[in-house]
């Protein structure tokens, strides 16, 4: 398989190499703006993700973010349930403007976004290998998207997270599926001895998960 559009992008063309996506083969449209890796110490996936669109994405910056966010009232150990929250942290944190997107993501919309020079904090359900899935919430996870990758039949999104060095593909429809479906906090944590922040309606409200994610642009 050759993917000779994509050698200009070293990260991205390794994993298209390494998992044979015939499927991207001749993209019609492409945006792609490659981010640093940022591994997770704990429950910090939402703070990592937004760590990595500012201009230091350092231990350091995360652990400001993190303190940042425990005197904000966001969280207690670096989770992040709300994306208003999230967003919030956004604005203080980075050169770019955030504003929260409520609605299923596989949308023109998003989209058009994407392709015009957008980036996405987006939360959606984690697999074991990361991926998006249908867990009901219960593996709930923050991703930073960077880039989109349309073909004659679908369109695929550019993916970094906190649990993995590389740059992850994804079909659209994939996530917004997962994301769509965010609405029940996870059973083993609400009944653990451990806290956790959570906005008012849970992950299904107004200011939670479910259907929503961060627009960034530049200003």
């Amino acid at each position: 398989m050759s993917v000779s559009w994509a050698v200009m992008y070293p990260d991205l063309y390794k994993i298209c190499e390494l998992y044979q996506m015939y499927e991207i083969l001749y993209p019609k449209q492409l945006k792609y703006v490659p981010l640093p890796t940022v591994l997770q110490d704990g429950p910090q996936c939402g703070l990592v993700s937004l760590a990595m669109f500012s201009d230091n994405p350092s231990k350091d910056t995360i652990e400001y973010l993190l303190k940042t966010a425990r005197e904000c009232g966001y969280t207690y150990h670096g989770e992040m349930f709300s994306a208003s929250n999230l967003c919030e942290l956004s604005k203080k944190f980075t050169k770019f403007h955030a504003s929260v997107y409520s609605g299923y993501l596989n949308d023109n919309y998003i989209k058009d976004f994407l392709l015009n020079g957008g980036f996405m904090l987006v939360p959606y359900d984690a697999d074991k290998n990361h991926s998006p899935c249908l867990n009901n919430g219960h593996k709930a996870h923050w991703a930073a998207i960077s880039g989109i990758i349309e073909t004659e039949e679908s369109v695929f999104v550019l993916a970094k997270h906190g649990k993995s060095k590389n740059v992850a593909i994804w079909s659209l429809n994939t996530l917004a599926n997962s994301n769509s479906q965010l609405k029940e906090f996870a059973p083993d944590r609400k009944y653990s001895n451990i806290r956790y922040c959570l906005p008012e309606g849970g992950l299904a409200g107004p200011d939670g998960l479910c259907n929503k994610a961060i627009l960034m642009k530049t200003l």
